[in-house]
């Protein structure tokens, strides 16, 4: 169980069913008590009815039944006694008919016992008691069949579980109900996350529940740290950046004086620095990109299409190029802006310089992913190539700037954003770029249907 109400609602209801076990097996065995205690009290009165209703004529005892209940003598009426005088032969009342009242040896005179036994499958109340008259030993048993009290007893409990069951779930509901409303604010919190992801809110706003206002401090304060550690890293990349102008520059008018004299040497010299510039060029991009979103990011895709689809009619403005977009207004990138520019810039950039007469860009977003596509009428790219393109940035015609240092970079902002990115013949006849990319952590990488 992950859920802390679920934890506490079972807690609770074991906690309940302990509390009313108890309460029921001590209620059930206390009104039982009370009741044999009750019916114990009545069957002693009768002991001493009986006792007086003992006469003594013509040198034989006999019951005097004006003293006796006539229930006594209805046959299995439920009310018996039986009685022994010294050590002589048990008699019997009419109602036992030809049963016997179970007794036990052992009893002084002025002793009384009390027991529930089993007759013929019926409880029945026995109580036991010796008495002394006329100087004889007079031993008086009475018995009651109790089944009928045994069974509104077991009725009584039941009736009490059930009351309890229902008790149960009227406490369980109201617990959930006074959960719900005390966890009111980690609901609040978590729906506020959820905005922060989606990049709605840039911070969560301020709790006022006691337990729950430090974990949003918390919270709050590593979405500060984050944002000042990525701003610090970008200007310490911007200074980096520009302090090896200056050297290489440098290095370059020393070249230039010494192909005057040596032009093998600065030609080699050349090529070495064009390739460190290249190289601090592509780790500089690499180093600005800020990988996964921060907290509280939300770009709206359609908006920077505008501007680079803008930037790029001016920058082909002689292909004259037809660009065809296609995307929701709710469109967005899950992340930080400069990455979507770079990204995208790079992908747009490259199909520009490749198509004939028409690019195409589409976007679509689901609860899952991102997904975009950006094609072109150009001559395509071979497909045993397209791995080689992507990993290594290397250019198939070296002619013509494109795919390559620029799908390197974008390679590295799919990888830091956990995405996809393949390299497809598109309907156009050109290159289709197909790019995924996850909203969240967990998200699935599938196509979203169209």
């Amino acid at each position: 169980m992950r859920s802390i109400q679920s934890r506490l609602n079972a807690a609770f209801i074991g906690l309940i069913l302990v509390l009313l076990s108890v309460i029921w097996v001590i209620q059930s065995q206390t009104l039982r008590d009370i009741t044999y205690e009750f019916v114990g009290s009545r069957m002693k009165s009768d002991s001493l009815t009986v006792l007086k209703a003992l006469e003594k004529k013509d040198e034989e005892w006999v019951v005097n039944q004006s003293y006796i209940s006539a229930i006594f003598s209805n046959p299995m009426s439920g009310h018996y006694y039986q009685y022994l005088i010294d050590d002589g032969q048990w008699r019997f009342s009419r109602s036992l008919w030809d049963e016997e009242i179970p007794t036990y040896d052992g009893l002084a005179i002025g002793e009384s016992s009390i027991e529930l036994q089993i007759k013929n499958d019926q409880p029945w109340l026995v109580y036991d008691h010796i008495f002394e008259k006329s100087g004889h030993k007079i031993r008086i048993v009475l018995a009651e069949d109790v089944s009928h009290i045994e069974e509104e007893l077991d009725r009584l409990s039941w009736w009490l579980a059930g009351v309890g069951a229902k008790f149960i779930v009227a406490l369980l509901i109201a617990q959930i109900i006074i959960i719900r409303i005390g966890l009111k604010s980690l609901t609040r919190v978590r729906k506020n996350i959820v905005k922060l992801k989606e990049g709605d809110i840039c911070s969560l706003p301020v709790e006022k529940t006691q337990e729950v206002a430090p974990l949003v401090d918390e919270i709050n304060y590593l979405i500060e740290s984050m944002t000042l550690r990525l701003e610090r890293s970008r200007h310490a990349v911007g200074n980096l950046a520009h302090a090896a102008k200056t050297p290489l520059t440098v290095i370059d008018r020393h070249i230039e004086t010494l192909k005057l004299t040596n032009p093998e040497c600065a030609q080699a010299l050349s090529q070495q620095s064009l390739v460190l510039r290249e190289l601090l060029q592509r780790e500089l991009t690499r180093a600005r990109i800020a990988g996964a979103a921060l907290p509280g990011q939300k770009v709206i895709i359609e908006d920077e299409l505008a501007k680079l689809v803008k930037t790029m009619n001016m920058i082909h403005q002689d292909k004259a190029l037809a660009f065809e977009v296609s995307i929701k207004s709710t469109t967005f990138f899950p992340g930080e802006r400069d990455d979507l520019i770079e990204l995208l810039g790079n992908l747009i950039d490259n199909a520009s310089k490749w198509a004939a007469s028409k690019v195409r860009i589409r976007g679509m977003m689901d609860e899952h992913c991102l997904e975009m596509c950006i094609e072109d009428d150009g001559p395509g790219i071979p497909a045993n190539k397209a791995k080689e393109i992507m990993s290594r940035g290397v250019r198939l015609d070296e002619s013509t700037t494109g795919h390559g240092l620029g799908l390197s970079i974008v390679t590295e902002i799919v990888r830091q954003y956990k995405g996809q990115i393949e390299l497809i013949p598109s309907e156009l006849g050109g290159l289709h770029v197909h790019l995924l990319l996850p909203r969240q952590k967990d998200s699935v990488l599938a196509p979203v249907s169209a």
